[in-house]
């Protein structure tokens, strides 16, 4: 997820890829509420389940416009129905339900889907009411609904001195996350989130209720690590390893330098970041402030105050930060309120894509990043890059579906948000110029979860040398592929 940074506590309020639209010199606005209009249902027979298993509602219910908002504006649908199940049996009761009507169905544990797979203009089978969280203390392995959000994970374990490495944002839910990877701040020393996945428990494509793990059906749990959500069924829980970090060190280094400079600082933050020490993840944002380049270099370690400050020399002898540098050890979730921001449930217009770079870029190709952010309004776009390396590439690429592993470096999520919907046309364009650009300079790996429908050969860029396992896993767990969407695995 994307997030920015800004001085002091200013940049506390600003680090979720959601402030972006304020950025675009738009004003605060409240989520985007779906006017419900009366119309025919249009569906068949709805299933029976008592309000303690599921809401079914329909546009002329008055509790349908609290369960519509998304992240991006830019691709909400108003369901026929959206059902807002409370247990695995109702789960699986609409699964079954859409199947035998022949009814598309989306499935939604959180809503922060860049392209807006967990919308349906039919039918959006619903999780997030199932948030239950449990804890075994003897081993540090928790349970989770599939509707819980990472923020509420993180709340339940900071009592306790755990932590499980995911996300930033605290409203993005563990299903999508998890099933598409789980790149987060505690990835370099920690693994991905899927690495730390142990169980799931789904529901089939039959109806039935599954559990999957390494020793039953490994075929599937391999495939659910990075193959994406939507496509092997519907998650009702997952099982997790969490580990033992009372305290963090968080930091954040920043630069407004002109271009040429701009170049120099990015060169060094490639060549030292994938490869620092297992317990520093320092991600770089690269944005634009009038003429100036604004390069934000911030994350978080494991590892001694001192360790840090000698590893971050490597960006501090080749420029000086255009503030003091901001380095402080706090409880972890300290760190994660830090990152996440104050309006963790706003909605905007956004656009995202990504690179995964598997070689470091030279001069030309620095400059054309510099360059495209340059041409975007100030702070109307960002390239916030993620340094792989450490513990993510310690599994082999085909351990799990999840292909990003020894052979990259980093990730790029290129991303602009916007608040006014007249801006749409143009900022998509601008978006895909600034994408374009870079194409003589990247592979075409991409990261599932900013999925980007402008992508013609998808499959390769998220899975690489994994789709074909995946495509006879979805053959032969889903032949009739009754979990689908538009950029899910296909048969």
């Amino acid at each position: 997820m994307a997030r920015r940074v800004l001085p002091g506590r200013a940049w506390a309020k600003a680090v979720t890829r959601r402030e972006l639209g304020k950025l675009a010199g738009a004003t605060a606005i409240a989520p985007l509420i779906w006017a419900a209009k009366a119309r025919a249902s249009q569906l068949p027979k709805l299933p029976r389940l008592s309000e303690a298993e599921a809401l079914l509602l329909e546009p002329t219910d008055p509790r349908y416009a609290r369960s519509q908002p998304a992240f991006n504006k830019r691709v909400i649908l108003q369901p026929k129905l959206r059902a807002v199940c409370r247990t695995p049996a109702a789960v699986a009761t609409l699964v079954d339900w859409a199947r035998s009507n022949d009814l598309a169905f989306a499935l939604r544990s959180g809503g922060h889907s860049f392209e807006g797979f967990s919308q349906s203009a039919d039918v959006v089978i619903d999780t997030r009411e199932m948030t239950g969280i449990a804890i075994d203390p003897a081993s540090n392995r928790i349970t989770v609904g599939a509707g819980t959000s990472l923020g509420a994970i993180y709340k339940f374990l900071a009592p306790r001195g755990l932590v499980l490495p995911a996300g930033s944002c605290p409203t993005v839910g563990i299903s999508g996350h998890t099933l598409g990877g789980g790149y987060g701040l505690l990835a370099r020393p920690l693994g991905l989130s899927s690495d730390s996945l142990l169980a799931i428990d789904l529901v089939d494509p039959e109806a039935k209720q599954i559990t999957v793990g390494p020793a039953d059906r490994p075929d599937l749990f391999w495939a659910c690590r990075g193959g994406g959500g939507g496509t092997f069924g519907a998650a009702t829980r997952y099982t997790f390893q969490v580990y033992r970090q009372q305290t963090i060190l968080t930091f954040r280094y920043s630069w407004l330098l002109p271009a040429e400079r701009a170049l120099r600082l990015f060169k060094a933050w490639q060549a030292w970041s994938p490869k620092a020490p297992d317990p520093i993840t320092a991600s770089l944002i690269v944005g634009r402030s009038g003429k100036l380049c604004s390069l934000r270099c911030f994350g978080q370690s494991t590892g001694p105050r001192g360790h840090l400050m000698s590893e971050a020399k490597a960006l501090l002898d080749v420029e000086a930060p255009a503030r003091p540098p901001l380095v402080a050890e706090v409880p972890f979730i300290d760190a994660v309120n830090f990152f996440a921001g104050p309006h963790p449930d706003e909605s905007t217009y956004s656009k995202g894509k990504s690179d995964i770079v598997e070689r470091p870029l030279g001069d030309d190709g620095i400059a054309a990043l510099l360059d495209g952010i340059l041409t975007f309004p100030d702070g109307a776009a960002v390239a916030i890059c993620d340094p792989y390396g450490g513990a993510i590439s310690r599994v082999a690429g085909d351990a799990t579906a999840f292909a990003h592993r020894g052979g990259s470096l980093y990730s790029i999520q290129y991303y602009t948000g916007w608040a006014d919907p007249r801006l749409s046309d143009e900022r998509l364009a601008a978006m895909r110029k600034l994408y374009a650009s870079l194409r003589p300079y990247m592979t075409g790996a991409a990261y599932v979860n900013y999925c980007d429908l402008d992508l013609a050969d998808w499959q390769t860029a998220y899975w690489g040398a994994n789709l074909a396992r995946l495509i006879r896993v979805k053959a032969a767990f889903d032949p009739d592929n009754v979990f689908r969407h538009a950029q899910g695995v296909p048969v």
